[in-house]
């Protein structure tokens, strides 16, 4: 098992520009002998769009065309490791149904090696894929290096997701009241129920719910508990 540089490991891990972080890895799956490394991760943001942070060394033009013919949607590699954290090699098999998209990959010297998943329980996902142009992947060799490259595309989406990217916290300013108007909203109560839970007249009732929807910038009551849920509040 090739054995990685101990000053390389500490500059891994006291890194806190991804771009320079991800070049310090890139030399580290070098010395696995690959010549390639991609490593994607899609934030997940609270009550917004998925964020995605995308790194590798692929050539300029097959990220052109991998962005610009949405690839994503037809790429075996990413479709799995959206499902599953089963690390996939990069094979004829795995590549079966899309026999066009393998070839024209392979014409870019991405033709042999494994991708790995990551996914944690705030929902983000990552992906960290090693590659070289030339020499097949031996089931000895994949046995040997996968353990390294699991515990790099582990640290990489642990260092992005909580250093050098941490997802800000939306703080709410709820009263006690209003919290606990919403709490008894999540488990299913009516304003009448409240009312007669809280001993506070049912206009009362709405009154704290359209405070929050209000602060909160929702539509309905559903959708504010939903938020204060995801915020910690409830």
């Amino acid at each position: 098992m090739p054995y990685w540089n101990p000053e390389q490991m500490q500059q891994l891990l006291d890194e806190h520009n991804e771009q320079q972080l991800f070049d310090i890895a890139l030399s580290l799956a070098k010395q696995l002998g690959m010549d390639f490394m991609g490593f994607t991760i899609r934030r997940h943001v609270a009550t917004q769009s998925p964020q995605y942070i995308l790194l590798n060394n692929f050539p300029g033009e097959w990220n052109t065309r991998y962005q610009q013919g949405d690839y994503v949607r037809i790429d075996p590699i990413a479709i799995h490791c959206q499902q599953s954290l089963q690390p996939i090699l990069w094979n004829g098999d795995t590549f079966a149904e899309t026999p066009q998209y393998w070839e024209e990959a392979q014409s870019f010297g991405l033709r042999f090696g494994w991708s790995q998943a990551i996914h944690d329980v705030r929902g983000n996902q990552s992906m960290l894929s090693v590659l070289r142009a030339n020499g097949p992947i031996t089931p000895a060799e994949y046995l040997e290096k996968n353990c390294q490259t699991l515990w790099l595309c582990n640290l990489i989406h642990t260092l992005i997701v909580e250093r050098i990217h941490p997802q800000k916290r939306v703080t709410y300013q709820l009263s006690a009241r209003e919290i606990e108007v919403l709490k008894w909203s999540a488990e299913g109560k009516t304003a009448a129920d409240i009312a007669c839970i809280l001993d506070l007249s049912e206009s009362t009732v709405n009154f704290h719910i359209r405070s929050v929807m209000a602060k909160m910038n929702t539509s309905n009551k559903t959708s504010a508990v939903v938020r204060a849920a995801m915020s910690g509040l409830l």
